[in-house]
């Protein structure tokens, strides 16, 4: 069956959905600006997921995304003015990333280059993480005053351990694909030029296996693993409101703007 494409066909969607036969594949698609998530592209990538989560005939969704970065996150170029605007655009991360984890379909990260604060946060959404050799993990929150946001102190903790998500998040680190092979997070460490190529090929493996098995298996492995989630991301939600209000925020955001202005 030849693929469908269900968002705009034109260069200026932020959001590309392709479906052939029983994968949805979606596509970020803002590399001028390392796929940082605006309110637009975030609109355009919600409205794909409803598409895909009601679509009986999808059993794989694979996210990626053009250029040399999976996604750095949030668009900080126009950034909310209070702690209640900034706890709306965190619960609109925390829900696609929540759907992704509760969908009965498979999905696939294809992750290049950098995947920074809520790109690192969708990357985790992901039940199996495919890492090109130059892909990274970044946790920068703490240097802007903040705390990690789009549900990334629940998925970085469940799925790395406490110890190394700490380490991670109260340094602002940097997991790079060999770390994340190393520690468990993939198995999956490909050249760069065979990342998307693995990933279909990882596609039509989990095609060929019985569907209801699939789903059944990631059911039971989400109940294992997700039972807190809801009431973590409540609370992350709130406590990244409280800190975009402290100082320590406001300091970082001001050298950010002075930066910007230069």
């Amino acid at each position: 069956m030849p693929a469908r494409r269900t968002s705009a066909e034109d260069a200026a969607a932020l959001v590309l959905l392709e479906k052939q036969d029983a994968l949805a594949t979606l596509t970020l698609n803002r590399p001028e600006k390392l796929n940082a998530m605006s309110g637009e592209m975030r609109q355009q990538f919600g409205a794909h997921l409803d598409d895909i989560a009601a679509d009986p005939n999808i059993r794989i969704v694979l996210l990626k995304s053009t250029g040399r970065a999976f996604c750095v996150g949030a668009d900080t170029s126009v950034m909310p003015e209070t702690p209640l605007a900034w706890r709306d655009r965190i619960l609109v991360a925390q829900a696609h990333h929540a759907a992704l984890v509760k969908m009965n379909k498979i999905v696939i990260a294809a992750v290049q280059g950098i995947a920074a604060g809520g790109g690192a946060s969708l990357a985790l959404a992901a039940d199996v993480l495919v890492m090109a050799e130059d892909a990274s993990l970044r946790f920068p929150f703490v240097h802007l005053g903040l705390i990690p946001d789009g549900g990334c102190s629940f998925l970085l903790q469940s799925k790395l351990g406490v110890p190394l998500a700490l380490d991670l998040m109260l340094t602002g680190g940097t997991l790079d694909a060999q770390e994340a092979h190393r520690h468990g997070l993939t198995r999956r460490v490909v050249a760069p030029d065979a990342l998307e190529d693995d990933s279909l090929a990882l596609v039509q493996d989990l095609l060929a296996l019985p569907a209801d098995a699939l789903m059944l298996t990631k059911s039971l492995s989400r109940q294992t693993w997700t039972s807190t989630m809801e009431a973590a991301f409540a609370h992350e939600a709130d406590a990244f409101a409280l800190a975009s209000a402290l100082p320590g925020h406001q300091q970082a955001r001001a050298a950010l703007l002075a930066r910007r202005s230069r």
